[in-house]
């Protein structure tokens, strides 16, 4: 999809993967629409967006809440539009364990990205579909293909993630409505700093990603119509060896 002109709606678009993204895509020449609960965040990256010649819109809102995300829907569709690309990229959680985990975080983490994911999609989808056109992109994490201890919650919502993503597809095909995974090994980000402890339980032996490298993944998955975007590439091969050998990458 050619980029220049479009309307994005990026999630998540305060800090992080997500504010790169939304920068990546302006710099492209897209019209982006920032979504994320901090206002003020927001409005400070829009400015310094619209500042470097590009376009930007705020648009604050808590996604782990349908009613928050059918006003914030409701505003954009008003004031700018249904997006052209939608960028589900929201998201929370700890690589805990299961003991360690309290049942309200375990409902977090499948509010955010999960059901982030299905509430802002499925608010622009009818319209999308009615078009005939659009791009949506899930970011997730290796957790969606590959399961390692102590990080339960975090795995299941991802995993949760990337059914919903195929499901997606399917059901979009038809309607020209193009769906793509993005799927990212550790970033470094303010992640690590909002969940102290994750690092220590993740695996080991990933060069970490920029948030700019992980914004370049997303730019590319829509400029080439790409089903999915895996980086580093060398979880492409740690993919293919847990589906020949289920367990092989989470044993040692």
């Amino acid at each position: 999809m050619e980029i220049k002109d479009k309307l994005a709606l990026v999630t998540g678009a305060s800090s992080g993967i997500g504010e790169a993204a939304a920068r990546a895509l302006a710099a492209k020449g897209a019209h982006v629409l920032l979504v994320a609960r901090s206002a003020e965040k927001l409005a400070t990256i829009a400015r310094e967006i619209e500042a470097q010649g590009g376009k930007a819109r705020a648009f604050a809102a808590d996604l782990a809440n349908p009613d928050d995300v059918a006003r914030m829907g409701e505003a954009v569709r008003t004031q700018a539009g249904v997006p052209d690309i939608l960028v589900n990229n929201a998201g929370s959680g700890r690589w805990r364990s299961i003991v360690e985990t309290s049942p309200t975080e375990a409902r977090q983490m499948i509010e955010l990205p999960y059901l982030a994911a299905f509430y802002v999609t499925r608010f622009f989808l009818a319209d999308m579909l009615a078009r005939k056109s659009g791009h949506i992109v899930n970011v997730t994490s290796p957790a969606s293909y590959v399961a390692w201890p102590n990080a339960a919650g975090y795995i299941a919502a991802r995993q949760a993630l990337k059914g919903f993503s195929e499901a997606l597809r399917l059901e979009a095909a038809a309607s020209s409505v193009f769906v793509s995974l993005v799927v990212l090994g550790p970033v470094e980000s303010s992640y690590w700093e909002h969940n102290p402890g994750s690092r220590e339980h993740m695996p080991q032996g990933f060069a970490p990603l920029s948030t700019l490298e992980a914004a370049e993944s997303i730019v590319r998955a829509i400029e080439r119509r790409k089903r999915y975007v895996i980086r580093p590439a060398l979880l492409r091969l740690l993919f293919t060896l847990e589906a020949l050998a289920p367990g092989i990458a989470s044993r040692g």
